[in-house]
């Protein structure tokens, strides 16, 4: 919590349209506050009424932001709940993020700012500027596609399922799973990665593929 305590003071001296305020919640810090953004020509687009509450187990992990302007439409096509509860990234990445610890200033430069710069950069050009993601099952299924090359559901549910499991495979032998010559040149580093994300979003990740495998088993048939 001291460290929490030290980076909250950091941010402020820094941000000065934000607060530290009080919530009821006395296991997270939360700094109420206005993001303005700017383009490059430093033009002013918008301003947003934003709260960020960040939790006591600081540095590992993730704040949680909602926007409370009113400013950004509820809904999933503008990553954002009906709460008003941010969307900010893809959670595998967020929480690869979590892991490895966030620096608070860090994490609001990177993740929190271009997040609201990108609903301006939507609303002026109709699209993000690194493109759009889905959401929930969809949005497994593009990560596991575009950021870990994987789009078999049958090998992913089985680099899936010995992750959570944790055996130990013969690095030199044959690979159980995709039936290369060695088991540490195909999938023992995918499945080192996913032990990253932690059992419980493996679980998550497991279901979706499980569905899907199912559904084009059924096709088949």
């Amino acid at each position: 919590m001291a460290l929490l305590k030290r980076d909250l003071a950091k941010f402020l001296e820094i941000y000065h349209k934000f607060e530290n305020i009080t919530l009821e919640k006395h296991d997270c810090e939360a700094l109420y506050g206005e993001i303005a953004v700017v383009d490059k020509k430093k033009q002013h687009w918008k301003n947003y009424k934003v709260l960020i509450t960040v939790h006591a187990s600081y540095p590992h992990t993730i704040p949680s932001v909602y926007e409370m302007s009113d400013i950004i439409e509820r809904d999933w096509d503008y990553h954002i709940s009906k709460q008003g509860a941010c969307c900010l990234d893809i959670t595998h990445d967020l929480i690869l993020k979590r892991n490895t610890g966030i620096n608070l200033i860090e994490f609001y430069r990177e993740v929190i700012y271009p997040f609201f710069a990108n609903h301006q950069y939507k609303i002026a050009e109709g699209d993000y500027v690194n493109g759009e993601y889905k959401h929930f099952g969809e949005g497994i299924v593009q990560y596991y596609e575009t950021k870990l090359g994987l789009k078999e559901p049958l090998l992913i549910v089985k680099l899936i399922t010995e992750a959570l499991e944790n055996r130990k495979l013969e690095a030199n032998k044959e690979c159980p799973l995709c039936g290369n010559s060695k088991h540490k040149k195909c999938c023992r580093p995918i499945i080192n990665k996913l032990r990253l994300y932690g059992k419980n979003q493996l679980k998550i990740d497991l279901t979706v593929f499980e569905k899907l495998l199912s559904k084009k088993n059924a096709i088949k048939v």
